[in-house]
């Protein structure tokens, strides 16, 4: 597990820049390592790659994610500019192409608006629709649209739909919860995926009720692991909060990695929390 106020020089970073994969030369590549409260997102500027469309794709995806070994790399944001609009496609560490990932969302708008990219607020397009971030007075922000899909499962689950397909499984003893064995068994329960309409897999998050907010351990599809953090994860974990608890905005979600906010606005449910600079290859002359 990373510590994530820990900045890290990845110790396999001059083994990782003597890759070639499919004729992508990974010392070519525009690579910074961040983090949204502990959850590990590497960011590739495909423009100053040169990278093309057909080069972004599961298998290199997941080669640059697992070949390094500490920090865990849980995802990877490609971002692609075109004049003033940004796209964000994004793969988990197993290659999986998925259609959001908050905190990649957040690392991502930091990203871009340090590289003047975009103004302090703008939209980045994804596979789930234009999002709109912000990085005003350094609060990184971003609205991942309306709670969808809402569902009660069972007395202690309920599923939503917050950009990813997510399950919600309340308990009393949050530290007493195995999320691997039980986290696993959850998201590959076939009936379940199907009867929730979402055959690709289920997120599950644990939740318990704080008296000033909740806190989550979340087990995530692509990582095939719990993660420090989950932004989808922590937006449909207060989205069914705010259902079942009538819990007002904005609400305080606790993860392992640190604390995220969940608000209510405009575009959406809003998510803020901790972004952080882990790594960046292209500022380190070897």
């Amino acid at each position: 597990m990373l510590d994530p106020t820990e900045t890290t020089y990845p110790a396999d970073y001059l083994e990782f820049r003597r890759r070639v994969v499919r004729g992508v030369r990974f010392d070519r590549l525009d690579l910074t390592i961040m983090h949204g409260d502990g959850n590990v997102i590497a960011v590739v500027d495909e423009v100053r790659s040169n990278l093309s469309d057909v080069d972004v794709d599961g298998v290199l995806a997941k080669e640059v994610c697992t070949s390094f070994r500490s920090p865990r790399v849980d995802g990877i944001s490609f971002l692609r500019t075109t004049g003033d609009r940004v796209r964000m496609n994004y793969f988990e560490r197993d290659g999986t192409n998925s259609q959001m990932c908050g905190n990649a969302l957040r690392c991502s708008a930091r990203y871009c608006v340090e590289r003047g990219y975009l103004d302090e607020s703008g939209f980045i397009l994804t596979g789930d629709g234009p999002k709109w971030v912000s990085t005003v007075a350094g609060l990184t922000q971003v609205a991942l649209g309306a709670g969808r899909e809402f569902t009660r499962v069972a007395d202690d689950q309920y599923f939503v739909f917050s950009g990813l397909a997510h399950l919600v499984v309340l308990t009393g003893n949050l530290d007493a919860v195995d999320v691997q064995a039980r986290g696993a068994e959850l998201r590959y329960d076939r009936e379940l995926c199907l009867r929730l309409r979402h055959p690709e897999g289920l997120h599950v998050d644990f939740m318990r009720r704080d008296d000033d907010g909740i806190r989550i351990r979340t087990y995530e599809v692509g990582v095939e692991a719990e993660t420090l953090a989950c932004g989808t994860g922590a937006v449909g974990s207060a989205y069914v909060a705010h259902r079942i608890w009538d819990l007002p905005y904005p609400i305080r979600v606790r993860t392992p990695g640190g604390e995220l906010t969940v608000d209510s606005g405009a575009h959406g449910l809003l998510l803020s929390g901790t972004v952080g600079y882990l790594f960046s290859g292209a500022h380190v002359g070897v």
